[in-house]
């Protein structure tokens, strides 16, 4: 294993497409009944192309590729901000990069990463920070 740098770049993360069964059941667990997640009208009268993915579905997903690049960091913090929708029946793509490391007193390190949601056409339609507590700089 390399040892990591700010500025290190994390291998891309591609998923699985994220269908109408998938949002249909995380709009049964979230209980976010939304119609422009569910019905093609309801999204179309809200001037969306079609059916649009939750937010909170796509950024769940952060977590597996962040805990894929760094198995024994502990995520303590996650923000995310949506510059555009990902339509139902669309795949998505995670990168990363290490933008700051912070030794902590005590021990351990505070690793911040920028990231990434790409839909599966490659236009951004997310960006984030995660902020970790590692103590191993390898990844």
């Amino acid at each position: 294993m390399s040892t990591l740098a700010v500025g290190h770049r994390f291998d891309d993360t591609k998923l699985a497409i994220l269908d109408a069964a998938a949002v249909a059941a995380y709009a049964q667990a979230s209980g976010d009944r939304n119609p422009i997640h569910l019905d093609a009208a309801a999204a179309r009268a809200a001037g969306l192309p079609g059916p649009i993915v939750h937010g909170m579905l796509v950024m769940g997903r952060l977590e597996g590729a962040i805990r894929n690049w760094l198995p024994g960091a502990r995520l303590k913090g996650l923000s995310t901000r949506f510059v555009k929708p990902l339509a139902v029946g669309d795949g998505i793509v995670i990168g990363g990069r290490l933008a700051r490391i912070r030794p902590l007193e005590g021990g351990g390190t505070e690793l911040v990463l920028r990231l990434t949601i790409a839909n599966g056409a490659g236009t951004m339609i997310c960006i984030g920070e995660a902020v970790l507590e590692s103590v191993a700089l390898t990844g």
